[in-house]
């Protein structure tokens, strides 16, 4: 079962708080998350080396997937950066399609960046080591594992202290769009108003509740004594909560779903949305109540209901400060967008992309 984690306050997209407020990458590049942080940390070029380091470095047509302003964006860095678009899994896996359109898509982004870049270093901007090392640490979570973080900086011939550069121009970049171009957004308090009242459908709110889970996995395919086994070990279970077991306490210690570390918390699950067989039992439960046992194709589960949602309308006094950031980032992002357009235009950029194959 995998209810659906939801704010209180109205969200059609629900990643909206993963953009320009929460890490420096993301904001810079105009997308939501992870990959948008990741993506601007592969910013591009250092400052355009003169013709003998070109010569040097091997900086050939081949070597350079595009030039703003004279200075170059490097292959090696463009393939990095497609890489880590698809958080480690090989392009060669990915569909052509898809692929050709994240080709185009990263280099609009790092063409972007580098004219960021090139505006905000005539600014007097430093960053902290902390801060390259806290982003630093945030994309190479978003990899399976640190070796296959590692494992992609070496096939594209980037070292850790290129990469760690590299972040550190994007968090120059950001400070400087955060104290230049987007400074000044303002959202009132009339326009939160007017956003709540123009906008009921938002504001509706689902029945919902939010609950707890034990699950003990059975693949679909398993066989009877298999089967019969999970079965007895969810009942021994379920026979320990009913005599008193702390929820929570027993989920740690007993549950195979990814929330055990949290004591069985799912979160929110909005009526109409989850597995019927747990829908029913979830929604006529009463909140501390704990479940019989249900069975799922993923296997086995005991749920205990914590809170239970009455639909209706979001309260204006909830939803607004949801309404007030869905907006500044908004606002944030034309601004933005505008900027970065009205460099393209007054820029020197050529693009040398070869086609995905």
């Amino acid at each position: 079962m995998r209810p659906q984690k939801t704010d209180p306050a109205p969200s059609r997209r629900g990643g909206g708080r993963r953009g320009l407020a929460t890490a420096a990458l993301g904001a810079l590049l105009l997308l939501a998350g992870p990959i948008g942080r990741a993506f601007a940390a592969d910013g591009g070029a250092a400052a355009a080396p003169d013709a003998k380091t070109r010569a040097a470095s091997g900086d050939s047509a081949a070597d350079v997937v595009a030039r703003v302003n004279g200075r170059p964006i490097l292959r090696r860095d463009f393939d990095l950066a497609v890489q880590i678009q698809f958080r480690g899994r090989r392009p060669s896996n990915v569909g052509l399609k898809e692929l050709q359109a994240a080709r185009a898509k990263v280099l609009e982004h790092l063409i972007e960046n580098e004219l960021l870049y090139q505006k905000a270093s005539k600014t007097d901007g430093t960053v902290p080591d902390k801060d390259v090392d806290l982003e630093y640490q945030k994309i190479r979570d978003g990899f399976p594992s640190v070796d296959d973080f590692s494992q992609t900086l070496r096939d594209n011939g980037v070292s850790e202290a290129e990469f760690r550069s590299q972040i550190r121009r994007t968090l120059i970049v950001t400070r400087f769009v955060e104290q230049v171009v987007v400074a000044d957004v303002r959202v009132t308090d009339d326009d939160v108003k007017h956003y709540y009242d123009q906008n009921p459908t938002e504001m509706a709110r689902h029945e919902a509740v939010s609950l707890r889970q034990i699950v003990v996995h059975v693949a679909p395919d398993a066989s009877v004594e298999t089967r019969a086994r999970a079965r007895q070990k969810i009942e021994e279970i379920l026979k320990e909560l009913r005599s008193g077991g702390d929820f929570a306490v027993l989920a740690r210690r007993h549950s195979e779903g990814p929330e055990a570390s949290k004591g069985g918390d799912v979160g929110i699950l909005i009526k109409g949305k989850g597995p019927p067989a747990i829908e029913q039992a979830a929604f006529t439960l009463q909140p501390g109540q704990i479940s019989d046992v249900i069975e799922s194709r993923r296997g086995f589960h005991i749920i205990q209901v914590t809170e239970k949602r009455p639909e209706g309308t979001i309260p204006f006094e909830q939803a607004k400060e949801k309404i007030r950031a869905r907006l500044a980032a908004r606002e944030r992002q034309d601004k933005l967008r505008a900027y970065v357009d009205q460099l393209k235009e007054q820029a020197r950029v050529e693009r040398n992309l070869p086609a995905a194959s």
